[in-house]
């Protein structure tokens, strides 16, 4: 992780945003019909940490960041600072589901890539499946 990054907090969530919005646009239809939209935005919230966190190791900016994400992006639900409290203890915890997304987040913003979104899609329908 970097201490800094030379992005501003605009260009770091137009980055981010950009990139999921590219992912989510290669899910296969069959994916998202059979993940719900709350399910998919989880996946996404995840995912942006874990992005903002190969960003930034400077946690209170990567708060920041997300919470600004989350007001555009989903501007109509719950209280999105609680929302990113419960990720920040999510991410000390031992929670194999939310690491793998988290990961494919950070390994998207280090490969430039947008291919990591499908791949959580998958995981998720595995998870639902199985439980």
């Amino acid at each position: 992780m970097t201490s800094g990054t030379s992005k501003t907090d605009s260009e770091a969530y137009e980055l981010a945003s950009r990139t999921a919005d590219a992912q989510r646009a290669k899910l296969h239809e069959w994916q998202r019909n059979q993940i719900s939209e709350v399910d998919m935005q989880t996946g996404e919230t995840w995912f942006v940490w874990g992005f903002y966190s190969a960003m930034t190791d400077d946690i209170e900016r990567r708060r920041r960041l997300l919470v600004t994400h989350l007001n555009k992006e989903f501007p109509h639900g719950q209280d999105n600072k609680q929302r990113v409290d419960e990720i920040v203890k999510t991410a000390d915890e031992e929670n194999r589901l939310f690491d793998a997304i988290a990961a494919a987040g950070r390994q998207a913003y280090r490969e430039g890539g947008d291919s990591h979104l499908a791949s959580i899609a998958t995981i998720f329908l595995n998870v639902i499946r199985n439980h």
